[in-house]
């Protein structure tokens, strides 16, 4: 990536993942909103089901919300980073008034971002959670 781009919308934001929610220190669910998602959850059963997830989300280019009170998916994604447990640039997504949001890529060395024309040219604006399921099931198939 050269230089980074951003992209600001209003009303409905992409779909993005909202929030990890951990039942304990390795098990949880993700959780999906945003225009045709509603609210979906994944569940994750390992820390490295979540990381394996994670990293399937920056390659799908699917924002992550930042936090406001508490940490957000990116901020728990920069972490990670930080942490040599993913790698590459991400997408945040956070808001900057009533249904007023911006999504950024983010990457090591930022820079000056520079406005894309369409929210699509940098993230996936059709991405649907249920192929992240379809992707978990094929993971664990046995080969045959």
């Amino acid at each position: 990536m050269n230089t980074p781009r951003y992209a600001k919308g209003s009303g409905q934001p992409p779909v993005h993942l909202a929030a990890i929610n951990s039942s304990d220190s390795t098990t949880g669910h993700l959780v999906f909103a945003g225009a045709a998602a509603g609210e979906r959850t994944m569940l994750f059963t390992s820390n490295a089901e979540l990381v394996h997830l994670l990293n399937e989300l920056m390659l799908a280019r699917v924002p992550f919300a930042v936090g406001g009170m508490c940490p957000g998916p990116a901020d728990e994604v920069a972490l990670l980073i930080a942490n040599a447990q993913l790698v590459g640039p991400y997408l945040e997504l956070s808001w900057t008034g009533p249904q007023q949001w911006v999504v950024r890529q983010m990457a090591n060395n930022p820079g000056q971002w520079q406005l894309a024309a369409d929210l699509s040219e940098i993230a996936n604006t059709s991405f649907d959670p249920e192929s992240l399921k379809n992707l978990m099931l094929s993971c664990l198939m046995p080969v045959r």
